[in-house]
């Protein structure tokens, strides 16, 4: 909802500020986690993960980019983007907001889901690794892992 788009830039630009774990080099605001997460035109879904009032995390589901510069995927896949707060790793976020997206992943006809993560970030390729990804292209900077939300 726009109303959480405070908290999730507060998460993602600490993410940003931390360095290695995401692709993305300039802050958010509330505007541009809107664009970018909440209403994005190929988007399929977004989801946050609370504890009481506080927001833990946030992913996010799109239909893949048919105008994407580099490599393109097939139009019936769907990219991730994961972002959960430094401070609650381990708390299980991830996992809560992934059965979320799987269960609008299916709704949706997505084929595969998409995590795109740079080779550095050994805790994101773990957690996809763990919920189910299996990997199925290396670049130079990252490693591409799919799902198939059957």
């Amino acid at each position: 909802m726009p109303q959480d788009a405070s908290a999730m830039a507060r998460i993602l630009n600490e993410i940003i500020e931390i360095g290695g774990t995401t692709a993305h080099r300039e802050r958010f605001d509330e505007q541009r986690i809107i664009s970018y997460f909440i209403s994005p035109k190929l988007g399929i879904s977004c989801f946050v993960a609370l504890e009481g009032e506080q927001l833990l995390g946030f992913q996010s589901l799109d239909w893949s980019d048919p105008d994407w510069p580099g490599d393109r995927l097939p139009a019936d896949w769907g990219v991730i983007a994961t972002f959960v707060d430094p401070h609650a790793h381990k708390r299980g976020a991830g996992r809560a907001l992934f059965a979320n997206t799987v269960e609008a992943a299916k709704k949706a006809g997505v084929s595969f889901i998409d995590a795109t993560i740079r080779k550095e970030n050994a805790g994101g390729q773990a957690f996809y690794q763990g919920v189910g990804f299996t990997d199925y292209r290396e670049g130079p900077e990252t490693i591409s892992k799919r799902f198939a939300p059957l």
